[in-house]
């Protein structure tokens, strides 16, 4: 039932859509792959490439070909899947996806459970932007992935793993935590993970965002999920900051703020397992916006192993 190395070589072809591109990868000659690709057309007697059109496309009866091939990947994969199912997970394969913040925040705990739980199973981390992550996992490169509620894909089935709040970071020594400093959250609270009391909080001391119009921000990109909440409490207090910086990560979001460059959002994982000394000044503003649910999602159409649904209890159990 394994595919033949040939096949791989169109795979590859497909993926870069470039000879050069894909004999790079599989570290041959361009002419080789040519000579590769020439044998599976003549053994299957059909053109699997037009090569008149650059990138490469496929014909028609290479479309076909390209279908079924994808589908015995997938079967062999579901295949060698249940049977590491019923070898209670001494052996098998687990790929794991999200961007780099979410892996960071969300699954070190789980992971390091996982290893010693099932140290026969072999697990993948894969970092990467999210539309990435989903087209890796229509293509049946990754098993799970960690997503926001925000932008969901009906293609999946999406399990809830935690909802947390969203904190108002503020540099430290900045003057306004004067003015602020009967609703300033202590960073203790938020590390004793105690709900109740975060709650009791939250009800008291929320902040009037409208204070922070004249300071300085760290923003995202708005078609990342924490981005588009700042953005959205923008337009919930009418105004733009006139001065900000603007990152690409979140976690980069909230070193500059711990170095003074001004203001951001950060999550309560972030904080919590963070391992830092310091912390900036925390607050709470409008709980309805700053607020984030969690999922781990998977194809709808894919089987779930039995090494899935472990590592999907276990995420549960330690989030």
């Amino acid at each position: 039932m394994n595919h033949t190395p040939l096949s791989d070589y169109i795979l590859v072809l497909l993926q870069y859509g470039s000879v050069s591109k894909a004999a790079e990868k599989l570290g041959i000659s361009q002419p080789a792959l040519s000579v590769h690709i020439k044998k599976i057309e003549s053994q299957l007697g059909i053109q699997i490439f037009d090569r008149s059109q650059k990138p490469l496309k496929l014909t028609e009866s290479g479309r076909i070909y390209a279908a079924y091939l994808k589908r015995s990947l997938e079967l062999e994969k579901e295949f060698r899947q249940r049977l590491s199912d019923f070898s209670e997970l001494k052996t098998g394969n687990l790929a794991i996806g999200g961007p780099s913040f979410f892996n960071i925040s969300y699954l070190p705990e789980t992971i390091a459970a996982y290893t010693k739980q099932f140290p026969g199973v072999h697990l993948e981390v894969v970092d990467g932007k999210m539309p990435e992550i989903i087209e890796k996992a229509l293509k049946d490169e990754i098993d799970l992935f960690l997503s926001p509620s925000w932008q969901q894909d009906d293609r999946f089935h999406y399990e809830r793993i935690l909802s947390e709040r969203i904190f108002v970071c503020i540099p430290a020594s900045w003057p306004i935590n004067e003015r602020l400093k009967e609703h300033r959250v202590p960073a203790s609270l938020i590390l004793s993970k105690n709900n109740e009391k975060i709650s009791s909080w939250e009800c008291q001391h929320c902040i009037d965002f409208q204070l922070l119009r004249e300071e300085p921000f760290v923003l995202l990109k708005e078609d990342q999920h924490i981005g588009n909440i700042m953005g959205c409490l923008f337009e919930r207090y009418d105004f733009q900051p006139e001065r900000f910086i603007l990152a690409e990560q979140t976690i980069t979001s909230y070193a500059l703020t711990m170095a003074g460059a001004g203001i951001s959002l950060i999550t309560e994982s972030v904080i919590q397992r963070g391992h830092v000394k310091e912390y900036p000044a925390f607050y709470i503003t409008e709980p309805d916006l700053c607020r984030r649910e969690m999922y781990v999602a998977y194809p709808k159409q894919r089987y779930l192993s039995q090494a899935s649904k472990a590592f999907i209890a276990l995420l549960k159990s330690k989030l």
